[in-house]
């Protein structure tokens, strides 16, 4: 194993100097994901033909590979269903290990279905704020869909996907590689 790589068992801590939180659908995939009880979670054939869960994961393991000082948090309704950990498992390991938990965790927010429901009905901004404000980290940066919302002190760290195309869109790709070296040359100062 080469000095700066970690096996996947090694705890990350929980908080960290430059965090990405990152929303799932609009981002890594395609926006129309539904749930079914036979099929479970899945991308909906009628309205996005050819797309899949995760498409566009490898993209972000490209982007983020330069900086290995970033970890995540994820902000996504998947935090709730199916859960943190179940969605963890979907991913490759080279980004799996970058997590260090979700704005939405029922140690913090409670197990009761009607908290569960409140914390969806807040703004995504407004959820990842509140994070940023538990968690403290000296950067940080969003990929969403979900844009209505959010604080104006906050907009300037969001990456606006739109959700049909995601992390797929060049313009999308090239604000978020701006933004992450601009972060990363921050902490370095």
């Amino acid at each position: 194993m080469s000095p700066t790589s970690t096996p996947s068992s090694v705890h990350v801590p929980r908080r960290a100097d430059f965090l990405l939180y990152l929303d799932l659908d609009g981002v890594v995939q395609h926006e129309a994901v539904v749930w079914h009880p036979r099929r479970g979670i899945h991308v909906s054939s009628v309205l996005a033909p050819g797309h899949t869960l995760f498409e566009w994961v490898p993209l972000l393991v490209t982007a983020l590979e330069p900086f290995p000082e970033v970890r995540i948090v994820l902000s996504s309704s998947w935090c709730i269903r199916p859960g943190y950990g179940r969605t963890l498992k979907r991913l490759p390991e080279t980004l799996r290990r970058r997590f260090i938990g979700g704005t939405f965790h029922r140690r913090v927010h409670g197990a009761d279905t009607w908290l569960q429901a409140s914390f969806q009905n807040i703004p995504r901004g407004m959820q990842v704020w509140a994070d940023v404000q538990r968690r403290r980290p000296r950067q940080w940066l969003a990929l969403d869909d979900d844009v209505e919302g959010w604080p104006p002190w906050a907009q300037e760290n969001l990456i606006a996907c739109d959700g049909s195309t995601g992390l797929s869109s060049a313009p999308v790709l090239e604000e978020f590689s701006a933004k992450l070296k601009r972060c990363a040359a921050a902490l370095h100062m």
